[in-house]
């Protein structure tokens, strides 16, 4: 438990350094980097920073030469808990988030995501579910992927759950394809407060569907075929299946 709490505290402390530097560098770079690469790479610094913090984690990450950064895509991976988001700057590629709105109204964390020009959804609000796909419309057209959760919500069995139609929309609507990725290990950190150490973050890229096939179906059905495929993959990673 001393160890959990000191995690805690070294967290804070860590975070709070690296948000006056970011936010220096959002006056710096707002003017000219319209889709903010500069704090792209900022936070993809912050985000290891707070796994290194504790030196018996580890990450382990497998297909990441699948992604085609010549390409914009729509990322859809699974939700376990508030460390994917970190986890997921992994990923060798600039993205945007899709997220619930009120995440960004969260002290500090919620002023990054803001700053790093990620995209707000309002939960049953059909004007800000027209306005965030335009919004990822926008930022696919100009070579920018966006990352959705498609189960709309955190896992609370740590099994990837039913997938909503809204990421497969965002793809057919921008005319892009859809990268899966699957993560284990975020879950399965916390004992109530205390954290797992040692402890091993899994990060799996699937192959791709590319924009003709995802052209070709509808929401429904690649909603379907995706959530199908990453639970069969994310069952092979937790050994709960051959």
């Amino acid at each position: 438990m001393v160890r959990s709490i000191l995690y805690y505290i070294l967290l804070v402390v860590f975070t709070l350094l690296c948000f006056i530097p970011f936010a220096v560098l959002f006056l710096l770079t707002v003017l000219f980097d319209r889709e903010r690469v500069v704090l792209h790479w900022a936070s993809r610094m912050w985000s290891y920073g707070i796994f290194r913090l504790c030196p018996c984690w580890r990450i382990r990450i497998e297909g990441a030469e699948k992604i085609d950064r010549s390409r914009p895509w729509v990322i859809v991976t699974n939700h376990q808990s508030m460390l994917d988001i970190p986890l997921m700057y992994v990923l060798p590629t600039t993205f945007k988030w899709v997220s619930k709105k009120e995440v960004q109204k969260m002290p500090v964390f919620g002023w990054v995501l803001w700053m790093h020009g990620d995209i707000p959804v309002e939960r049953g609000s059909r004007g800000s579910a027209k306005q965030m796909l335009e919004r990822c419309r926008q930022r696919l057209s100009r070579g920018t992927s966006v990352i959705v959760f498609p189960e709309g919500t955190r896992t609370k069995t740590g099994e990837i759950g039913r997938f909503k139609d809204g990421a497969f929309l965002v793809a057919k609507h921008a005319g892009v394809g859809i990268q899966p990725v699957v993560i284990d290990g975020t879950w399965s950190l916390n004992d109530g407060w205390r954290l797992r150490m040692p402890h091993t973050f899994r990060v799996k890229v699937l192959d791709a569907l590319p924009a003709e096939y995802v052209a070709s179906k509808e929401a429904r059905e690649l909603a379907v075929e995706m959530e199908n495929r990453m639970r069969t993959a994310h069952l092979q990673m937790t050994g709960k299946q051959q």
